[in-house]
């Protein structure tokens, strides 16, 4: 027997869809359309300005200018630093004060790493700086090397 439902089914989809193709090409526009008599006019108003207020707190400010100090210091990005000493706090007393004498130019801090202490000169941009640096350091510390803090 022939099954007589999707055959119903599969006629009235394609009827549908030559309906729908027809109605698409049909022209329903007429002649008065056409004549230009059928215009709305619009007016336009001006849109009123929009203003924002922003509330912060005053410091605010104030971090965002440390901030800016502590980048163009070096605080945040990969800088070269020269080691001068790993060893016990009064050695490194003693090698930090030397280092600010012999060389002003440069800051020299003292870290401390359990259990020893840990005396670094400068803070320089580029590898290159940093190798000029230990150049000149290299004749009151011999044992002075470059790294990169973590």
């Amino acid at each position: 027997m022939l099954n007589i439902k999707p055959l119903i089914f599969s006629l009235s989809f394609y009827l549908i869809g030559i309906a729908s193709l027809v109605a698409q090409n049909s022209s329903n526009s007429s002649t008065s359309d056409l004549d230009g008599n059928n215009f709305i006019p619009i007016t336009f108003t001006e849109q009123p300005e929009a203003a924002v207020t922003i509330n912060q707190d005053p410091r605010i400010k104030i971090l965002l200018n440390l901030k800016s100090k502590m980048d163009k210091e070096g605080e945040f990005s990969d800088r070269y630093k020269i080691q001068l000493y790993y060893g016990n706090l009064n050695q490194a007393n003693e090698i930090m004060k030397s280092s600010k004498e012999t060389f002003p130019q440069w800051d020299s801090t003292i870290r401390w790493e359990t259990p020893n202490y840990k005396v670094w000169l400068g803070n320089y941009r580029t590898r290159l700086d940093a190798d000029r640096a230990l150049k000149e350091v290299h004749n009151k510390f011999p044992n002075a090397f470059i790294f990169k803090p973590e």
